[in-house]
């Protein structure tokens, strides 16, 4: 066996591991990847601060921006949370029943509805922002100023990419 100079090591058969059309998967070099796993640690980053309260991404980004933007249009709501109509209003009905939010329609616009934070909202949702920024606090120390910077920058741009994308010939 020692003798046997044609049989190849396991480092050299990684080497010379199948090509489809020059590309080879190695999930630790492509981008798509590493972003799906930054979302899981994110997640459950999140999940491990909110989780016990009960807190959904949803929860904080709906309570936080109605919070920033106090008696924003229903519509104009789900826009910058790209929610949809249908998931809305199930959200708003629940936020409405726990007494967190209330919907008033609008004095200009009859067939628009106003959402405002409840006193109880305004609290809650403080405290959580308050929390969430020690959060995002842990993550910049984590990966530095800079790199933060540049990671938010980087999410920005991606975030604004086409959804249908242009897929070429590889050479």
């Amino acid at each position: 066996m020692a003798g046997n100079k044609s049989r190849a090591r396991p480092a050299e058969r990684r080497k010379t591991a199948p090509r489809t059309a020059g590309f080879v998967l190695g999930l630790d070099k492509l981008i798509g990847y590493n972003l799906r796993r930054a979302h899981g640690v994110q997640k459950s980053r999140f999940a491990a601060v909110f989780g016990p309260r009960g807190i959904r991404p949803v929860t904080l980004s709906l309570l936080g921006t109605v919070y920033e933007h106090g008696g924003i249009a229903q519509t104009e709501l789900g826009k910058r949370l790209r929610i949809k109509r249908a998931n809305m209003v199930p959200l708003l009905t629940e936020f409405s029943a726990s007494g967190l939010i209330a919907r008033r329609p609008s004095k200009t616009d009859r067939r628009a509805q106003l959402v405002y934070l409840t006193a109880a909202g305004k609290r809650l949702t403080a405290e959580l922002l308050a929390t969430h920024e020690k959060l995002e606090a842990d993550l910049v120390r984590a990966l530095g100023e800079r790199e933060s910077a540049q990671l938010l920058s980087l999410l920005q741009r991606f975030g604004r990419l086409s959804q249908e994308p242009v897929l070429t010939e590889c050479d």
